[in-house]
């Protein structure tokens, strides 16, 4: 019965926020091979290479709306281009490395939003994918195209305090399929760890390495609190590069919060005063139970809710000295 009630709660949000004030996703345009065409239109074929083997590599950008200023704000579109250009030089994305500089990356981007007169909070999902039909698994001699879609993300966990459970299931290593650049085929994992956790009634999954080091949760990446210290794993225990965890870094460092960034032991999760995962997705979204543990007092703590609160008003263009973060899409 827990199961049945955790996924009710889920369909019934999801449902609401779909026809509630949030568009259609499947209404709107979208941008394919080079063009802004309607959603029927963009289609692949049951034998496209990607869709048979999940050759491609992503990025996920929020665009938040500011109704104040009648502002909607890209975060950090640059670093999400550097990012999926590093993930097109590994999987040998000629097409996108030869055709698309951040000018004109931006311009894709901008464009869909203005042609879609998107006017409140969306995310954009970016993929440039294997393009050809074809039954080979291999990134050389084939066409990659480009693909942004819109689609109405809320909170992809909840930002109020979750609660996590340690999975059953071992994190993809840097030299079986690269984390740090986020290739659709790794998402193959991150299904089995979320999907264990809802079935157990909890709200996301937190990844151990084969070492049994803490790396991060199903799709985001994780930070602890442990002394008063804000600690995260490096680069080098094969997480997700994240561009939202960046962005925290430089938020607690300007806060006067020290920064640490170093393996964590699983026992540490429980040990900690405060822990949060971070994402495109989960923006900061504090946790307040792993594995049946409570972290800290059982609340959102007071480091988690400060970087919180910062982020959320930096991403809305609210913070002159986050100025750098966005982008206007209609100034």
């Amino acid at each position: 019965m827990p199961r049945l009630l955790a996924f009710s709660k889920i369909d019934t949000l999801y449902a609401y926020l779909i026809k509630g004030a949030m568009f259609d996703h499947e209404e709107l345009k979208v941008y394919f091979r080079g063009e802004i065409v309607e959603f029927k239109d963009a289609t692949i074929s049951v034998s496209n290479t990607a869709f048979l083997y999940g050759l491609g590599v992503f990025t996920g950008i929020r665009a938040h709306y500011n109704e104040q200023t009648d502002s909607l704000y890209l975060f950090r579109p640059e670093a999400h281009y550097e990012r999926l250009r590093l993930g097109c030089k590994l999987m040998r994305y000629s097409n996108f490395l030869d055709s698309f500089d951040y000018p004109k990356f931006l311009k894709a981007l901008t464009d869909l939003l203005t042609a879609n007169k998107i006017k409140q909070d969306c995310y954009l999902r970016v993929t440039n994918f294997t393009d050809e039909n074809k039954i080979t698994p291999k990134f050389i001699d084939y066409k990659d195209s480009l693909t942004i879609f819109l689609y109405p993300l809320g909170d992809y966990v909840p930002t109020g305090g979750m609660r996590c459970k340690v999975s059953s299931f071992v994190r993809s290593g840097d030299n079986s399929i690269p984390a740090r650049i986020k290739p659709n085929g790794i998402y193959v994992n991150t299904a089995f760890a979320k999907t264990e956790a809802l079935m157990g009634g909890y709200d996301e999954a937190i990844f151990l390495d084969r070492n049994g080091h803490v790396v991060e949760g199903s799709a985001e990446n994780i930070f602890v609190v442990i002394d008063d210290v804000l600690i995260t794993p490096p680069p080098s225990d094969d997480i997700l590069e994240g561009i939202t965890r960046r962005s925290v870094m430089e938020i607690a460092k300007d806060k006067g919060i020290e920064v640490r960034e170093r393996s964590i032991d699983r026992t540490e999760l429980y040990r900690a005063s405060e822990a949060f995962l971070t994402g495109t997705g989960a923006k900061v979204s504090p946790v307040v139970e792993v594995d049946d543990y409570q972290v800290g007092d059982g609340k959102v703590g007071p480091i988690s809710e400060k970087i919180q609160s910062t982020y959320f008003a930096a991403v809305r263009g609210e913070l002159p000295e986050y100025a750098s973060w966005v982008h206007n899409v209609y100034s």
